[in-house]
């Protein structure tokens, strides 16, 4: 690809969650690869912690960090936000406007689509990390962003899918024919500092969840594992549950009816470097998934992990695919957790090998110049430009000057 610099601007409309860390990764690596950079995301519902992270990359951001109000659902006010992020963004004839998530993809595609009506050969990047995708048509809600979805589709130059599930999962519910968009599978990456062991607390408790505190992570499937295990089995396994969400209250309620509280802790949300050294053996036992960091920083940290079979996460452990766990099956996940305490040193060979997989296969820079090659027409067409600017001049030296 040629070194000449792009001028690249993302959307995403909150600023949380893996999508956001893995374009807050992508912009840090494009920007160490030269091109300039932006970020456009919503200016309400932004969590401190994210707030730091933005203004800490603010000064990089050569095309800046413009944020506006964005509801999830389409709504009037994203109209102004609209024409004020057009505005914004047409005097910085940019090259490519990558979206990430639902209202990401729609900020990309329909501005970028007006910058073209302008002359402005911006090309129209989507990613949509689930989103739109995990709805389907049966519900209304599923209608309405399926059917945008569709119509967004012709306005749309590249799709980038963190996973081959997540494509199957496009195709099957949106459609792709023709040759547009054209479309990349890139798998989430991890910087080369996050290979590493993990410690453990002396303290620490049997098992780990760390996540969201939602019934689609399966928290309520991992309590009733713990407790079977104390009823029907002589082993007394503690956990430690690390998180916030929506279904906390539920799981506490679960946890105190059952009487564990002795053995399931609650530790609120903590950064990754915290949470890790609370529990011997990871669980995470999703319902549904795309491709999850957490799953990817576990397995980094050589963290022995029990996980489902859901997702993209078959597409992390490759060859070690037959170890997970059926999703949303009470009896199996309970077994594996079982098998996982009486088998230590077979979890930790195989934490030794996977982590040797994801060096090899799920590293931030392989990530960050697979997605920066789809770019590679805008490049392309520069530099035809640049090319048939130079012969234009070169002819005009050479050719003879016009008698009078």
């Amino acid at each position: 690809m040629s070194t000449d610099k792009l001028k690249i601007v993302h959307c995403i409309r909150a600023p949380l969650g893996g999508a956001f860390r893995h374009l807050m990764d992508l912009v840090e690596e494009q920007i160490g690869m030269g091109h300039e950079l932006g970020i456009v995301c919503a200016s309400n519902d932004i969590p401190s912690s994210s707030l730091v992270q933005l203004e800490a990359l603010k000064p990089r951001l050569t095309l800046g960090l413009v944020t506006v109000p964005m509801a999830r659902a389409l709504a009037p006010k994203d109209l102004f936000s609209f024409f004020k992020l057009l505005k914004h963004l047409a005097p910085l004839k940019l090259d490519v406007l990558h979206g990430h998530g639902a209202k990401g993809g729609v900020w990309a595609r329909t501005i970028g689509s007006a910058l073209k009506l302008r002359g402005i050969q911006t090309r129209r990047v989507y990613s949509p990390h689930g989103g739109s995708l995990h709805y389907d048509f049966s519900s209304t809600s599923g209608k309405i962003y399926i059917t945008l979805e569709k119509l967004l589709r012709p306005l749309t130059d590249s799709l980038v899918f963190t996973s081959a599930f997540e494509k199957a999962a496009y195709q099957q519910k949106i459609g792709m024919k023709g040759e547009r968009p054209n479309s990349k599978i890139v798998h989430n990456g991890l910087r080369e500092t996050e290979f590493r062991q993990s410690p453990v607390d002396e303290d620490a408790a049997d098992l780990l969840f760390i996540g969201e505190l939602r019934l689609l992570k399966g928290v309520d499937l991992l309590i009733n594992a713990i407790d079977d295990l104390h009823r029907n089995t002589n082993s007394r396994p503690t956990l430690a549950i690390v998180g916030d969400g929506p279904d906390r209250a539920l799981f506490e309620q679960m946890v105190s009816d059952r009487n564990l509280q002795a053995f399931i802790t609650f530790h609120g949300f903590q950064k990754i470097d915290q949470a890790l050294p609370l529990g011997k053996t990871a669980v995470i036992p999703s319902r549904a998934e795309a491709l999850p960091y957490i799953v990817l920083e576990l397995l980094a940290a050589q963290k022995p992990l029990i996980t489902t079979r859901v997702g993209g996460i078959p597409e992390i452990y490759a060859q070690h695919k037959k170890t997970l766990v059926q999703p949303d099956d009470q009896q199996a996940l309970t077994n594996a957790v079982s098998w996982a305490l009486s088998h230590t040193d077979e979890q930790i060979e195989l934490s030794l090998q996977l982590q040797d997989h994801l060096k090899s296969n799920f590293t931030l820079s392989q990530m960050a110049q697979s997605i920066t090659q789809l770019y590679q027409p805008v490049q392309s067409a520069k530099n035809e430009l640049a090319d048939a600017s130079q012969q234009s001049q070169q002819s005009a030296l050479h050719s003879p000057e016009k008698l009078t």
